[in-house]
Order: C-alpha cells, then structure tokens, then sequence
C-alpha cells in the first residue's frame, strides 16, 4: 500500500511515507533583505525584543538586532515579511526546495537537509538568538511539546541550550498562521504595515473578496480536495487543513468525506472506488510527491469522476504562508468556479 500523505503542517511538501509512518504533521539573524544582516529588533527605541508564542511561550531580549535560525516554512513566511534567516533547517537543500522558491538565499546556511534532523554543531556556530519553527497537535504528535522539525525531544532539547524556540500553531486557518508571522517579523523589526508587504496583503484581500463574490453566485458547487497516491486516493477532511479552514470560512461549500478515516485527516480508498464521491469541483494535491495531471490520466476511475470530464479541476496547492503565494491559489480557485457548472 503506498504511503498517505502527511496531515497538515502549514501547507507545506512533505515525503509521502511520513504518515504511514508516524501519521507525522503536524536563524540566525536576518533583517535587511540584501543579506544575511541580524534582524532589528521589535523598537529601535527601546532597543529590546519581546514575544509570546502559540505556546504562551515569551522570549525577551535586551538587544536590538536578532539573530535568526528558521525551520524552511517559518523562514518561508518569515522572509516574504521583509526578515531573512541566516539559518534554515528543514527537508530539502536550500537549492531546489519548493518552500525557498524565488526567495534570496545569498548568505543563508544550511542548518539540515533532512527532515527531522537539525544539524547541531551547525546550528552553534550561527549564534543563534532565537529558533522559529511552527507546532501543530492532533494525530502523529512525535512528542509532547514537540515543534515541527525535530524529530525527537532530545534534539529539540539540544537546540533549546543553544538558543530559545519560538512556535507558531499551524494548525489555525492560513490566514491566521500569516498574521501570527506578521506579528513576530514586526516585533523582529520588519515594516509589515507599509511597503511590499502592505501591497501583498492588499492584493491578498482583493483576492479574498472576489472569492466570496463568486461562492455567493455559484455557492451551490461542491468543493472536494483530494490527494492522489500510486495506490490509493485521499480524500480530505476539510476541518483540519489551514487553508480549507478559510475557505470554508469564506463560503465554499467543501465536501466532508463520510467514509472510514485513516487518521483524522483523509479517507483513504482504493482506485476502483476513486469515483465515489462526485463534486462539481476537485482539488488536486499539486505537491510534488503526488500524482500530476500526466500521471492520473492513466487511472481509468479517475477519469469517471465527472468534475474532471467536465475539466473542473484545480490545484491543493497547500503552500499559504504568505500572502503571494496565497493569492495565487485563491486566483486559480475563484477561476475554476467561474468556468464550473453542475456536474
């Protein structure tokens, strides 16, 4: 049986044999965009950093400029708020990493490549004030206080002598996850109320409210996520993924898989029954360990569904830490509806 894919963990690409597995889920320094400069602090004036995580955990520091190690989506949303890491751990190389696309890694250092795995002598010589990561609860918890990549307490105990963790729960609809990261890249001393940042999140809302304009006019079509495995097909539970939490919020009517979970997140279910739900509209899982469009065109049931007969699909695309790559999803949806029709 091939592996399902992971529950969420903030949108992010993860190896298909995780969740079978574990049902796993869920810097130094950065600031000025043109390098691997310390981040500000959260007031030049009082030249102090202070926050309190999702784990009402506060870090407090009497200095300015804050050195920053981040795990890859944290420094994902971290750096399309204006702060860049010095150091990013996760699991891929910098180079290549979907969760680093089209971001500015000049002088950023690996700090691990594995997922799971930090590198710890690594870590020390950056001189880390802090570590962001974010925390999820539910189904495949490795450990109790456990922060998303650290594949055991000691590791992540080993990280905390070097520096303090601060965690974001990614487990809250996306758009809740990226306010929380505005909040902490604000107090690390980024302007994310004017600039870049301001024009994105504009874009974002803009993005947001056509959205809701069209589930008002086609509110009727039903929604299904689904990710596609070489031997199986996962349909998800629209209440425990960020960004279908929004769009539920946001009035699209997502289908709730009625069959046997596997976890608590997807219904697993052969491709002989791949057909059994019937939407006007099918999200695709676009990460890139899942079936693509070439491949599921030789899966004869999925071809029965009658949203793809109809080409009412669209991409899962499960990457909404900022506001860019947020917008772009909810573009590519609100088309999809406008084209879609009942099936």
């Amino acid at each position: 049986m091939s592996a399902p894919p992971t529950p969420p963990d903030s949108f992010t690409l993860r190896p298909l044999a995780v969740l079978l597995a574990a049902a796993v889920l869920l810097m130094t320094g950065c600031g000025q965009q043109s390098g691997p400069q310390p981040a500000a602090g959260n007031a030049a004036a009082t030249g102090a950093f202070s926050f309190t995580d999702d784990r009402a955990e506060t870090v407090r520091l009497d200095k300015k400029e804050i050195r920053v190690v981040a795990q890859e989506d944290a420094a994902n949303a971290l750096m399309h708020l204006g702060i860049k890491p010095v150091g990013i751990f996760g699991g891929a190389p910098l180079t290549g990493n979907p969760m680093l696309q089209g971001l500015d890694l000049t002088g950023v250092e690996s700090v691990g490549e594995v997922f799971g795995e930090v590198k710890m002598e690594k870590l020390a010589s950056l001189r880390p004030d802090v570590i962001v990561s974010t925390f999820y609860t539910g189904d495949g918890v490795l450990f109790p206080g456990g922060v998303y990549g650290f594949q055991t307490e000691k590791m992540q105990n080993d990280a905390k002598t070097i520096a303090p963790i601060l965690a974001i729960d990614s487990t809250k609809p996306s758009s809740h996850v990226i306010q929380r990261f505005s909040d902490l890249a604000k107090a690390l001393g980024a302007d994310v109320d004017g600039g870049a940042v301001a024009q994105a999140r504009t874009t974002w809302q803009g993005a947001v409210d056509k959205l809701k304009a069209t589930v008002k006019e086609r509110g009727d079509l039903s929604v299904l996520a689904v990710t596609p495995a070489q031997e199986q097909v996962y349909f998800a539970v629209p209440d425990l993924f960020p960004d279908l939490l929004d769009l539920k919020d946001w009035g699209v009517n997502l289908m709730k898989p009625t069959g046997k979970l596997v976890s608590s997140y997807y219904e697993a279910v052969s491709w002989e029954n791949a057909a059994k739900y019937q939407p006007a509209v099918v999200l695709v899982d676009a990460r890139g360990y899942t079936l693509g469009p070439d491949a599921l065109k030789k899966y004869p049931t999925w071809n029965t569904m009658k949203a793809v007969q109809a080409g009412q699909v669209g991409s899962w695309v499960r990457v909404s830490l900022n506001y860019t790559d947020y917008t772009r999803q909810l573009q590519d949806l609100t088309a999809v509806l406008e084209r879609a029709g009942d099936v």
